[in-house]
């Protein structure tokens, strides 16, 4: 069942209850008040009868029975019949009846004859004492009260039933206005084509919370987006790339099948073999590595201190580069444990792609790396006296596969700077170049830290 129809009924059915409750408690209170008024006429016969007794002994039927089918019975002390006026015959005075008058005094009753539907209701009273006793009971049919009750049901059933209907056609068009939006917005999504990454749900109120729902839809069709570039981009570029190597290890090799006549040419022949086979290898892991980072979960993270993990990743790079100089410098020596929140794998792989590229492009010189904090924030600086970059080309170095005009001629696939990007934007930081004012290129790095001072 839709939302929509499950609202319509509960209204209804929660109206429908609301009016019965309030139409039950109108009757009970009319039928209640009724019986009071009636009582109130029968007793006030009672007591005329008693002041015409007192008077004559006997009463006037004339004078007594004006309520419909009124009857009036007048018992001595010992609860015999003296007279009765209109005596129907429909009650039956009993041992008990007396006794209860005679203790209370009086006493109210109801009882149900044969002869009519509804039920007649009595009075009855004793006064005065020993052989003077008597008890009078007077009993009547509400005749009128009861025809009003009648109406009065007749009036509630089809009142509840009319403002049921009104209920029922104002709960439909509140339903269908308060969901006339997400229809809308049904509608648009049902238009929508199969490749169309551009679609995005139109909604005027992005205050209320159909507008909060379209807005985190867009946000989420936006990161949708984005995945699917990122996967297309990857295809597109790992095709495109991935050519150029796997080109020359087809040629190395159909020229070693074809020409190779000694062990020589055919040792030659499997080095080149293995270096293209190499830069194929690392290709497709710096293209990984991209694809890993979208895929990363935020409880992953850990606390990680920074000196550490740096000098850790200066030891790994020597052991693959021996012959690579380091300077450390820490700029603020008072500061003995800085902790940042991230994937140690993540960031390692971020630092060596600058070192790669710092000693790549400056023919191994000596390579000077800065460690600074400044409240909140991680500084750490890779500076090189390599080639160094253009001013108009510092944004672009970041792209994927792009590669700086003087690069020509140095291997690389324009990756890692690319992955060291998306690795700092992974952690909140910050990652940028710029040209070094002597020479070469200066590299830095800014995360945000948690800091804690040396006592």
């Amino acid at each position: 069942m839709l939302i929509r129809h499950k609202l319509i009924l509960f209204f209804i059915i929660f109206s429908g209850l609301l009016l019965g409750l309030f139409s039950v408690y109108i009757y009970l209170a009319s039928e209640n008040s009724r019986k009071n008024i009636f009582l109130d006429r029968i007793k006030n016969r009672a007591l005329a009868t008693q002041e015409i007794y007192s008077l004559h002994d006997e009463v006037a039927e004339k004078i007594i029975t004006s309520i419909p089918e009124q009857s009036e019975y007048v018992f001595d002390e010992n609860n015999n019949l003296i007279f009765a006026i209109n005596d129907i015959r429909d009650f039956d005075f009993t041992e008990s009846f007396f006794k209860t008058v005679a203790s209370n005094k009086e006493y109210t009753f109801s009882y149900k004859p044969k002869q009519n539907k509804d039920y007649k209701e009595g009075y009855a009273f004793s006064f005065g004492e020993g052989n003077k006793r008597r008890t009078i009971a007077i009993s009547a049919y509400d005749k009128s009260g009861f025809e009003q009750l009648l109406s009065l049901r007749f009036i509630l059933v089809l009142g509840n039933i009319f403002f049921l209907m009104i209920v029922g056609v104002a709960a439909i068009v509140f339903a269908n206005r308060a969901f006339r939006p997400i229809n809308d917005l049904v509608s648009q999504v049902e238009s929508v084509k199969a490749h169309d990454l551009n679609f995005r749900l139109y909604y005027g109120d992005s205050k209320n919370e159909i507008g909060i729902i379209a807005t985190s839809f867009n946000r989420v069709l936006d990161r949708i987006q984005t995945l699917v570039e990122s996967q297309k981009s990857f295809i597109s570029y790992a095709s495109h790339e991935l050519r150029t190597p796997l080109a020359a290890l087809n040629g190395i090799l159909e020229t070693s099948l074809n020409y190779d006549e000694d062990k020589k040419s055919m040792e030659l022949s499997l080095a080149a073999a293995h270096r293209e086979v190499g830069k194929a290898t690392k290709l497709v892991n710096g293209l990984l590595q991209l694809t890993k980072i979208e895929a990363i979960k935020e409880d992953a993270k850990v606390k990680l201190n920074i000196i550490d993990l740096l000098l850790d990743t200066i030891s790994f790079y020597k052991l693959k580069n021996p012959l690579q100089e380091f300077v450390f410098d820490m700029v603020s020596p008072q500061t003995s444990n800085i902790e940042v929140l991230g994937y140690p794998e993540f960031i390692r792989t971020a630092i060596i792609n600058v070192l790669d590229n710092a000693s790549k492009y400056s023919a191994q010189d000596k390579i000077e790396i800065k460690l600074s904090n400044e409240l909140d924030k991680i500084y750490i600086q890779i500076i090189d006296r390599g080639i160094g970059i253009q001013e108009d080309e510092k944004h672009q170095l970041v792209d994927i596969f792009y590669r700086g005009k003087n690069a020509f001629g140095i291997e690389g696939f324009g990756l890692g700077l690319s992955l060291t990007q998306k690795i700092i934007t992974l952690h909140q930081g910050v990652f940028r170049l710029r040209p070094n004012t002597s020479k070469g290129t200066i590299a830095e790095i800014i995360l945000p830290a948690i800091v804690s001072s040396y006592h």
